[in-house]
Parts: C-alpha cells; structure tokens; sequence
C-alpha cells in the first residue's frame, strides 16, 4: 500500500462556496446581468452583476431570498435584469418588480411559464414573453413596460421554434421569431406596434434558422440547416434584404455554434466543439474572417453578450466553465481575458487541479480521454479510471467536484469517452446500439491495459457511475488483476435487468439504444451478476435510496449475489445506501467526496457519519 496522502483541509470549505446559479440571464444591452443562485442550505437567492461600469462587480440582490421550501409557485424560476439595478422576477403565478433598493411591487401575470423571454434590447425597463398554449402549440406575445403597468397580452401567435431570433431595431419596435410550418422553420419579423408578420425573404430549401439578431443594423445572423451536406453554413441577412454567405465557418473543424452577435453587428462570438476539445473564435462579418480569442484555458460557454465598455471597445462576456475551473464571469476584450470576482472563495482560488484532453489507445484506434490531476498519470502517486454514466453520454473538459478532492488525495484521474459516447458523431456513439459493453467495454480495457503497463504494471483504482458502475463491475470480472479497487455508483445489473424496474423514460431510452440484448462472447456474458465471481479487488457500492434513474434494488441484488457467493461484507465489499438521495448520491456531502477520494487513493473504506443510511458491510 501506497503512502498515506492527506487532503488539503481548506479545500472543502471552498468547494462550499461555489455558487449553484440555477438560471442566468444578461439585459439586453449586454450592460448587466442577474442569477438565482441556490445556497445550499436551502434558500434560493439573486446575484447582480454590474457590467457596464469601469470596473465589473458582483452584488447580491436585495430583496430576494426565499426558502426552497416555499410554495412553488412563489419560487422565481427566471429573473430578467435592467441596466438602472432594478429585476423582473419570473414564477409559475405572477411577476415580480424589484427596484435597485430592494422593494417589490407585483407586475401582473403570465397564463403560463413564458417559452421565451426577450429583455428591451436598450437595457430599459421592458420585456417581450412568448407563451405557449395549453391546449395547442400556438402562442401568444405578452409585454411588459415598466412597474406602472402590468404585463399586456399583444397577440395571438403560430406555433414557434423556442430558440433564436432577437431584436431588430434598438427601440424594440420589431422582433424576429422562427415560426414552424410545414416540418420548417420560417424566418418571420413581428411587429409589436401592429401585431403584423413580415416573413424575412430568405431561402426555403436552406432551412435558414434566424439565431441572432444586431438591433443597431437590423441584421439576421442565419444558421442553414439544408441537406447540401456543408457543414458549419453560416449567413448574413441584412436590413437592404440581401443575403450574403458566411464562407470562413465552413473551414472549421468540429461543430461550430454562434454564441453572441455584437448589438451594433460586425463581430460573432462562435463556440467550437471538436469533441473533447472547445474554445472560442470571433467571427468578424465584414471581412469574413475568423480570429481566436486567445485563452489560457479552453472555454466551454453558457450564455454570452456582447457590450460596450465607457471607452467605445467591444466586450464579451460569458458565463463559462473553463478546463478544471469552476464557473466564473469571464471577458474578452482587445487586452485578451479577464475574471471578474463573484465575491466567493471559491471564484478567487485559485490552485485548482488542471485538466487536459488526452488521445490514449483504445481497442480500435486512439480514444480521447479527460485527465485531471496535479501529477501526470505516468507518475502518480495514484491513478483511477473515471468511467461516465449514460450510455449516451461524454466525459468533457469542465469542472468537477470529485476530481478536485480526488487530486487534493494525490489521485490523478483517466476519464476515457470510449466508442458508444456522444460528441463524436453519430457513428462513434451507434456502436454500441444493441452491444451495450461491447466496443466501449473493449476500449476502456485496451485503455487500462495501456496505463497499467506505462506505470510498471501497478493496479488501477476504477471509478463509474450509472452505466460507468455497470461497466466498471464488468471490467472488474473480465480482467481482475488490473484492478486494485472498485467504486460503484448507482450501478444497474444490466440493461434487461433494469428493464422492469426502470421509469418509462429509461425504458424509452434502453429500447433505442438496444439495451435489453445481453452480449455474450468469450469474457462471458455482460450481466454484473454473472461477473461477480471473478472480481478480486476490493469493491465499493453507492446507491441513492431514492434514485428514480437506477432504483437502489440493482444495487441490493448485487448485494444479495454477493453474500451467496461466499463474500464477507466489510471485507471483501461494502455497501452504503444513502438515505434520501438520488441518482447522484454523493452530491453536496464532504463526507462522501472524502471517504470515497479515501478508498480510491488507499483503499481505506471507513463509513462516513450519515443520518440514516443503511449498511451492509461496515
């Protein structure tokens, strides 16, 4: 056994203060910008964020902060911010006007939760919602000006595509809406004044998506969805009504999505994805010209805005995940980027452990593969393979919880995406429709075999959640001795076991995926059960008591197969259901994140201080 590693002592306390921001949204000048953030002690509170001014600041909003437990429909479920301070709280009942102060003043009522939500593109105090109906997929536009006036409904509306569009003037007169016709989508400019539709005169047979919009010029940045097989088309509707193709996107690789347009038009921000790999391009539409927005780190990016800084500059703003950083207020200027402090200790730490992607052999070729650690894996005190849940999922380059303690235990974690995973292209993730630990089972093995070897032949820690428990407790029988431990997480038996037990959604999503066919080939069946026998490591299983994803049952079965077989609980496995948790047990306890970075690094198991949990092998 390896040298004993202590864990950094401050680092949970300030894993604590990150901030759950449950929705996000900037004003329509791209000036400010508002969350409601969960606390994790069961309140429900708002963050302002000052963007126009010299130097950015985070506030809390005054005002607003409720109990989770509260009536749901008094909960906030949006908040749209204005550039004097001032917030338009959004629930399932009614609205909410907050002045900079802190005092509330009711502003009327939506008949539903709004499809779409259009802040004043001046930054005023003025909103335009599209409702959906009840009954049917038409819509209905709403419109909110201002405290002294409750939300008005303007007109009925044809059934819309709930994304993209914008304003097309600065006074918001004129907004863009992508109507569904026919199996289409069509362009088409509202006019709030008369309630009149112009559809944009752009072409029928390119699918033209209208996702952004530049209220200073009255331009349409178009997304072409065609079946002329190019990818990445991009076009530029203008006020004169021409438009004019974008060539320098289609040189891209990868999936190339815009993020923001300059109110005032001329720059898009566009985020490239080239699976695992995301970073960030500006778009310049009048010379057709793609230049990177140079970062330290990869960006993975929620919502984006364009602005103006007070000496005339442009700005980008995001709120984004940068590789094995947590989320931040980030910018982009011509000084390169900056962070802006959201008050926490997490957002000023600052030694968090990196993360890369890395290209390591699979069973049919190179696979790529997330690595987060502060030691290379080649020489690290300890090493797990991280095994992702889905199947129809990816390991991609953005902050996690777990590894961050596991590298504070000295583990340097291997998250391969083996063939089956999403992000690769719909052939990459249909190889294992119907062979469900098939191809990706013989990549994560090929993988093992390869780290296992580099490291002198040392046993592997081995990690996975959901399906990645179902394929790690599968790796563990197949091949034993790469293992020196097993943690499970939610793990279910196989997909035909779940099958019975399993809520209509998953059902829906075994049968698309094949998952009810059992391999068999010569490493045996893939069934955990049938693969029990032949795991030596020491295993660790972690189950929800109130998973609606995997019902905790798997896991008791599993349990029950166990002690037939002779093995002794509290030494050759253990068991913890936690009491009241979910599909992601280990979320917000510092017990578990310890115990389990623990076990990991050492193989040390000692069952944490839990309320009400049940043990099977103490």
């Amino acid at each position: 056994m390896t040298a004993t590693v202590q864990c950094t002592p401050e680092l949970w306390p300030i894993l604590a203060t990150l901030r759950s921001r449950l929705t996000f949204r900037f004003s329509g000048t791209g000036r400010s910008a508002t969350a409601l953030v969960a606390d994790g002690r069961g309140f429900l509170y708002g963050e302002f964020w000052h963007l126009g001014d010299v130097r950015p600041s985070c506030r809390t909003v005054p005002g607003l902060r409720c109990r989770a437990e509260d009536a749901s429909d008094r909960l906030p479920n949006d908040a749209v911010p204005f550039d004097d301070g001032s917030v338009l709280l959004i629930s399932t009942g009614a609205l909410l006007f907050l002045s900079p102060d802190g005092k509330s003043r009711p502003a009327g009522r939506l008949p539903a939760r709004p499809l779409m939500v259009a802040p004043a593109p001046d930054g005023s105090r003025a909103v335009l919602f599209i409702v959906r109906g009840t009954q049917s997929d038409e819509c209905s536009a709403w419109l909110w000006r201002g405290p002294e006036t409750p939300v008005r409904r303007l007109g009925a509306l044809p059934a819309l595509l709930p994304r993209g569009g914008g304003w097309l003037n600065p006074r918001g007169e004129r907004y863009v809406l992508n109507v569904r016709e026919g199996g289409g989508t069509i362009p088409t400019v509202y006019d709030l004044r008369t309630g009149a539709r112009t559809v944009l005169p752009v072409d029928p047979v390119a699918g033209d998506i209208a996702w952004h919009t530049a209220p200073g010029t009255g331009e349409v940045l178009l997304v072409s969805t065609g079946t002329d097989g190019e990818g990445n088309r991009l076009r530029l509707f203008g006020p004169n009504g021409s438009t004019r193709e974008v060539f320098a996107t289609q040189r891209l690789s990868g999936t190339v999505t815009p993020v923001a347009m300059h109110p005032g038009g001329g720059l898009v921000a566009l985020q490239v994805v080239d699976s695992p790999r995301q970073e960030l391009v500006i778009l310049d539409t009048a010379t057709d010209e793609v230049r990177p927005m140079k970062s330290p780190d990869p960006c993975a990016v929620g919502a984006g805005a364009w602005s103006e800084v007070p000496s005339g500059a442009a700005r980008f703003w995001s709120m984004s995940i940068g590789a094995g950083l947590p989320a931040r207020m980030v910018a982009h200027d011509s000084e390169g980027w900056f962070d802006v402090d959201d008050g926490t200790a997490a957002g000023r730490y600052t030694a968090w452990a990196p993360s890369h992607a890395e290209r390591l052999p699979g069973a049919d070729g190179e696979i790529e593969a997330v690595v987060c650690g502060h030691q290379d894996w080649r020489s690290a005190r300890h090493v797990v393979i991280g095994l992702h849940g889905g199947p129809a999922d990816r390991w991609v380059l953005k902050f996690s919880q777990l590894f961050q303690v596991l590298a504070e235990h000295g583990v340097t974690v291997i998250a391969p995406n083996p063939r089956g995973s999403v992000g690769y292209g719909d052939a990459f993730h249909r190889h294992i429709v119907g062979s469900w630990a098939g191809p990706d089972l013989a990549d994560i093995l090929a993988l093992a075999c390869h780290v296992h070897e580099s490291r002198g032949g040392e046993p592997l820690a081995l990690y996975g959640a959901s399906y990645g428990a179902f394929l790690a407790l599968l790796a563990a029988g197949i091949s034993p001795d790469l293992w020196s431990r097993v943690l499970a997480v939610a793990p279910l038996l196989s997909g035909d076991r779940l099958y019975p037990e399993a809520s209509p959604q998953v059902r829906a999503m075994i049968d698309r995926l094949g998952g009810r066919a059992v391999l068999v080939d010569e490493a045996g069946p893939r069934d955990v059960l049938a693969q029990l026998p032949h795991i030596t490591a020491p295993l660790v299983v972690l189950h929800g008591e109130r998973d609606q994803i995997v019902p905790a049952s798997q896991s008791s079965r599993l349990v029950q197969e166990l002690r037939r077989l002779g093995r002794r609980p509290g030494i050759d496995f253990h068991h913890l259901e936690i009491a009241a948790a979910g599909h992601a047990p280990l979320d917000g306890s510092a017990e578990l994140h310890h115990t389990v970075a623990r076990f990991l690094a050492q193989g040390e198991w000692v069952v944490p201080p839990l309320p009400s949990v049940s043990r099977s092998g103490k």
